[in-house]
Formats: C-alpha cells, structure tokens, sequence
C-alpha cells in the first residue's frame, strides 16, 4: 500500500485545503493529514489557531481523511508513518519546506520517501481563500 502524507495546521479550513487533499489522492492508495497542534502552531507562527486542534482534526476527519497528531516541526510524525509520499503544495517551492520539517532531501531520499509538490488553486484564487485572509474578511 502506498500512503501518502501531509502535514498543515489547516486552520479555517477552505476550499484550497480541499483542493490540495484531492490532489494528494491522486499520488497513492491512502492520504494521512498530519495536522499540528495548538502549541506548534503558537511556537511557529507567533498566535495561536482560530480553532482548535481538536475542531481541525475533526473538520478533516469529516472529510474522509485519517488525521495524525503533528506536535513538532514533521521529522517524528514522517519517520513514525514512513509515507511512500511526502506531500506539499506548490506554494512552497520557493520556501525551505526542509528546514520546516527539520530534514534534507537526502534523509527522506534514503528513508524511501518521495517529497512531492502538488499543484494547489491558481495564486490569485488561494490568495483569496487563506485562513489570514478569510480571518480579515471576518473582522
């Protein structure tokens, strides 16, 4: 079986969350979310997420998807499942998504994992729907 993984805070969950689980399907046989936690979040990105932990979990779950918990930066949760696939969206490419997850390319390379980048909703449409856009829209 060939399982594929990603990992987001998907904190309010949107359209482009959707978009980016589609796509990941294509890739193997099972799709797991690694979802972060409130801490990881706060630690991160210096706030802590409009839901909680608990209230994404469950949103993606309700989606069709095995959730895991991800209390770090991705290393323990990847090297726990050992995915055939790591996968990522495309607007990452030209960030370190290595340094985020705290390993090289070459660890997930000799771990027998693909990183993957998968094509996300066109940038003027995921521009609209970011959970810091949708939080401004709400205020």
């Amino acid at each position: 079986m060939r399982t594929v993984l990603t990992i987001g805070t998907f904190d309010v969950p949107h359209l482009g969350h959707a978009y980016l689980l589609r796509q990941c399907e294509g890739l193997g046989d099972t799709v797991l979310v690694g979802v972060n936690s409130d801490e990881f979040v706060e630690q991160y990105k210096g706030a802590r997420p409009a839901f909680a932990y608990r209230e994404r979990m469950e949103l993606i779950s309700a989606m069709g998807y095995e959730v895991r918990y991800n209390d770090g930066p991705g290393r323990d949760l990847i090297l726990r499942v050992r995915p055939a696939v790591l996968a990522i969206g495309m607007d990452w490419l030209e960030k370190d998504y290595t340094a985020q997850i705290n390993m090289t390319v070459r660890e997930l390379s000799q771990s027998g994992i693909v990183l993957a980048y998968v094509p996300t909703m066109a940038a003027t449409e995921l521009e609209k729907l970011s959970a810091t856009r949708i939080k401004d829209r709400l205020r």
